[in-house]
């Protein structure tokens, strides 16, 4: 059978999808053909509407299969209804509509309700998706097969309720090692990893041991745990793709792509597994390969013989998960258990073993008050992290954190927005004051931190250089911070620039508008040398002052 796929990507971040990759090769090497739609506007030309209902019909679609977030699934039930209506307009029968991916998985029910897909994926579905290919092309009723959400008797009424459709449990996860290495082929790959400047997404494990309130996994734990009867550690969640394996893909990576500069490991956790982290290195080490990779980390989960072993084998950076700077929030609202003192003294053991870190943190989110909202600010300056991706918080349907916002009557289900990404802006209202400050955080985050550098660091010279604009910032209403913020990019260049000339360590918008790097490292790069950690590495003795103080502030 030929399985069209569909990935509704506009007006975000321009990335590889790793689950349409894998679900993909699966049915490829059961001897199906695939083709993808993959609709990013960094990818022109753009298929309009007609575009994609001409592909499905010229080359003969048995199936056309969606993969979206939440952000993206307006797009694709729009694509969905169009389809129907197109095919009905001209009097031939439209392929089954499937959609999987996280907002289907995270509230499936609603996704049928919707009234426009065949079936609904829930979960991993590379197994299931085979399966459900198989009894399509052999004819036989499809509304039984696991991790779907199908009509009864497989096909879908006019007018069907709630009544017609059928929620099946899902399978076992599928076993991670044994999957054939993803299609990369699928995606218009070259073109790809040329706009991303060189950087390639790879994955050696899935899973995730915790249940972060704003994170899908608790949701998809939970399910596997219903509907197979059995416990966390009885389910196979965390799996691990051999080193061997992975070395052989990624040399075949190697050898079909140009430019590739770095590697990004999109593992939820990389250093979560002692045994497999060091297993990678050891044989990425052997292999020669030689190209610098990134990974992620927690920051109560970077044992020494695996910092050791990353330094050793090219990593270049470290991403960790800090997501608040107030521990209050971070417990309370997140269910992230770490200390100030966790991440501090992470973020200086990963730089002293040569490893650049990066922070993820969030913006607006449900439960913080103002104060807590700039705890943010004030722990990334007293970490003095190498960089940090700032975004405002989005609740996810079926999370923990969607529950707390609709409680707390921040978040509105039923308002339109655009939002497609989580770097635009809120889709939260806590009221005009605090609405406009959450996003003159998100926008200037790293002015915000430069000021507060001097307080936790003193002698930081950089504060005193951007102490005025942030004021100035604080100062404006409404409507001066909507002229100004375009402008956010074109002050940062001239205040990076004069702070670079002055010699004075500090954090500017780079790669990204939503990132903070720290000066000594992308002056480094730019000048083609190799970063070291030793301009902006404190003592030992400032080291176990912050300790002692963040430890201090705690119990206090």
């Amino acid at each position: 059978m030929r399985i069209l796929f569909v990935y509704p990507n506009l007006y975000t971040q321009m990335g590889f999808n790793h689950g349409l990759a894998s679900l993909s090769a699966v049915l490829k090497h059961a001897g199906h053909e695939t083709r993808l739609v993959n609709l990013n506007e960094n990818l022109p030309p753009v298929a309009t509407d007609e575009d994609l209902y001409a592909e499905a019909r010229a080359w003969g679609a048995g199936m056309i299969a969606f993969s979206c977030l939440t952000q993206q699934y307006a797009e694709a039930l729009r694509l969905a209804r169009f389809l129907r209506e197109r095919a009905a307009a001209d009097g031939v029968a439209l392929p089954p509509l499937v959609v999987g991916g996280i907002h289907p998985t995270m509230v499936p029910e609603d996704v049928m309700r919707d009234g426009v897909w065949d079936h609904v994926g829930v979960g991993e579905c590379e197994d299931a998706l085979l399966e459900l290919v198989r009894r399509v092309e052999a004819g036989d009723a499809p509304d039984d097969v696991r991790n779907f959400l199908s009509w009864k008797g497989g096909a879908r009424p006019a007018d069907g309720n709630d009544l017609d459709w059928v929620r099946n449990p899902v399978g076992e996860f599928p076993d991670f090692a044994e999957l054939p290495e993803p299609d990369y082929a699928l995606f218009d790959t070259q073109r790809i990893t040329d706009n991303k400047h060189g950087w390639f997404g790879l994955m050696s494990s899935r899973g995730c041991p915790y249940r972060c309130t704003y994170c899908l996994n608790h949701k998809i734990i939970d399910r596997y745990k219903a509907d197979l009867e059995r416990g966390v550690s009885k389910l196979g969640f965390f799996r691990f793709r051999p080193a061997d394996k992975m070395i052989a893909e990624i040399r075949g990576v190697l050898e079909r792509y140009e430019g590739i500069g770095t590697f990004i490991l999109d593992d939820d956790l990389f250093t979560q597994n002692v045994e497999h982290a060091i297993e990678f290195c050891d044989a990425y080490v052997e292999s020669g390969i030689g190209v610098p990779f990134v990974v992620n980390s927690h920051v109560k989960r970077l044992d020494p013989r695996v910092a050791e072993a990353l330094s050793r084998a090219g990593c270049k950076i470290l991403k960790l998960g800090i997501e608040s700077g107030s521990p209050r929030v971070r417990k309370q609202v997140l269910k992230r258990s770490m200390t100030q003192s966790d991440v501090l003294l992470t973020v200086e053991s990963a730089e002293q073993y040569g490893l650049h870190t990066s922070g993820f943190v969030m913006i607006g989110l449900p439960g913080e008050t103002p104060d807590e909202r700039l705890e943010t600010v004030d722990l990334l300056a007293q970490s003095r992290i190498g960089r940090f991706r700032t975004s405002f918080f989005f609740p996810f349907p079926g999370t923990e954190s969607y529950r707390m916002s609709i409680e707390e009557g921040v978040f509105d289900p039923e308002a339109d927005t655009s939002l497609t990404t989580f770097t635009d802006g809120s889709a939260l209202d806590f009221g005009a004051e605090q609405n406009l400050l959450i996003d003159k955080l998100g926008v200037c985050m790293p002015w915000f931190v430069n000021a507060r550098l001097a307080h936790f660091h003193p002698g930081s010279p950089a504060s005193e250089r951007y102490a005025p604009i942030v004021a100035r910032v604080l100062a404006m209403g409404d409507d001066e911070w909507r002229a100004f913020r375009p402008t956010v990019k074109d002050h940062d260049r001239e205040l990076s620039a004069a702070a670079v000339e002055a010699g004075e360590l500090h954090y500017a918008i780079r790669y990204n508008t939503f990132m903070g790097v720290r000066s000594d490292y992308f002056l480094a790069e730019e000048q083609g040398t190799e970063w070291s950690t030793a301009s902006a590495k404190p003592s030992a003795e400032d080291l176990a002052n912050r300790a002692l103080a963040a430890a201090a502030a705690e119990i206090a």
